[in-house]
Parts: structure tokens; sequence; C-alpha cells
């Protein structure tokens, strides 16, 4: 098992972004795309077992999670789970 500090997690996504935006010039990125496949939590840990696919949708993702801009919008731990799509195609998309 291996223990990570989230204020390490935080270094590491700034470095990141500020990878991105300062070495890169990339400030902003297109969702060319919308669909991709997902499978449930409880499926993605357990290779045991073969998983069942489920459809997910980037432009869904996205306006979940920039509700969180809103001033009155409370953040709940479980939107990392929308989050993490959309920085993985990022990641995918400049990447190239």
């Amino acid at each position: 098992m291996t223990e990570i500090q989230i204020d390490q997690l935080r270094k590491i996504a700034n470095k990141l972004f500020d990878h991105i935006e300062n070495d890169l010039g990339i400030e902003k990125f297109v969702l060319d795309k919308n669909f991709y496949w997902d499978m449930d939590s409880k499926q993605l840990y357990d290779v045991e077992t073969t998983p069942t696919l489920n459809m997910g949708s980037l432009y869904d993702d996205w306006e979940f999670v920039s509700s969180l801009l809103e001033k009155d919008s409370a953040p709940v731990s479980l939107s990392l789970t929308e989050l993490a799509p959309l920085l993985r195609y990022l990641g995918e998309k400049i990447g190239q």
C-alpha cells in the first residue's frame, strides 16, 4: 500500500498546469470529443473480473465540475470522478 499526501498531489498538479501554460503556451483547449468508455469503480479495481463498460460524457463532466466556479457552489470530493476524465483527455490531447 502507498500513502499519498494531498498536498503533494496538489503540488504535482500545479506543476503540470504551470508547464502546460508557461512552457507549452496552452491556456485553453477544445473538447472535440464527448463520449468515452468508463466502468463502475468496483470493477475498475477488480482485475480478476471482466468489467462491464458504461458510456461517460466529457460535456456532462465539464458541466458538473464547472458549476464549482459559481460563488455559492459547495465542493464535494466525489466531483473528482468527473474531473479525472477531463484531465486525462487534456493530457492525451496535448501530449500528441
